[in-house]
């Protein structure tokens, strides 16, 4: 089967889109910047995709594709490309052929949430490309979250706008203060009944707030930036607060914490 020319469009909003034409030779997906054996590529790399749940891994110039209902299919002369959408990789055999798209973007798996550093597109003998999350093949699989009975190091301690509030006495509304047990907010408690380890720069927490006579429960993620001098919160409507980490400051004990 045949591939359309507007896969490379649906590679660039990572939607599956287009359906095969009929007859003519394949048209190439975009205009490659070059091309060459995989030997003078990047890195070999694993794509998994969920429902469908497919695994095309690359080793050197073999493509292994592995899915539901099938014995494994191997392509050797696999050949890859820059374009303008990422690295394009095609495989072939007597069957029909496969086409990978790889991109250096952060994927967060739609059912495990395990992430991964890299997003991709499958498409399979000229059937509609399926989004899916990549790995170098070095990379072990990411596992899905850990859970932990608290907060681990990198997270705690004292966090606050910028260097000045740090250095302020009088906490200020964007005060957050974290210990292994508890997070302290302006005018807010949280309690931590779940912790996961979403990635090794990411907490997700299962928050039970108390606050001006309330009570009420949240989600929150906690990211790790710029080698752990920056917190970015997360909570409800894609909410996001950045804040950068207080010198010499450690966080509350196992009370509760202020919700901002």
């Amino acid at each position: 089967m045949k591939f359309n020319a507007c896969l490379a469009a649906v590679a660039v909003l990572l939607l599956a889109a287009c359906a095969p034409p009929s007859g003519g030779e394949p048209e190439p997906l975009l205009d490659d910047v070059a091309s060459g054996s995989l030997a003078e590529r990047d890195e070999d790399v694993v794509l998994t995709t969920n429902e469908p749940f497919w695994q095309a891994r690359l080793e050197g110039d073999v493509l292994i594709l592995e899915g539901p209902g099938q014995a494994p299919r191997r392509f050797t002369g696999a050949r890859d490309a820059m374009t303008a959408d990422g690295r394009r990789i095609e495989a072939r055999d007597a069957t029909g052929d496969v086409v990978l798209i790889v991109r250096r973007m952060r994927c967060e798996d739609d059912m495990s949430g395990a992430r991964f550093p890299m997003t991709g597109l499958l498409s399979v003998d000229g059937a509609p490309p399926v989004r899916g999350c990549a790995r170098p093949a070095s990379m072990p699989p990411p596992g899905e979250p850990t859970v932990a009975d608290a907060i681990s190091s990198p997270w705690t301690g004292r966090w606050d706008a910028d260097a000045d509030a740090c250095a302020d006495v009088e906490a200020g509304a964007v005060r957050l203060e974290i210990g292994p047990h508890a997070l302290r907010f302006h005018e807010s408690t949280a309690t931590p009944e779940r912790v996961s380890r979403v990635d090794e720069e990411t907490l997700e927490l299962a928050l039970a707030f108390d606050g001006e006579g309330q009570q009420w429960s949240e989600t929150r993620r906690l990211r790790l930036e710029d080698d752990g001098r920056t917190l970015v919160v997360e909570g409800p409507g894609n909410t996001r607060m950045s804040r950068v980490r207080c010198p010499g400051a450690t966080g509350p004990g196992s009370a509760s914490v202020d919700a901002g």
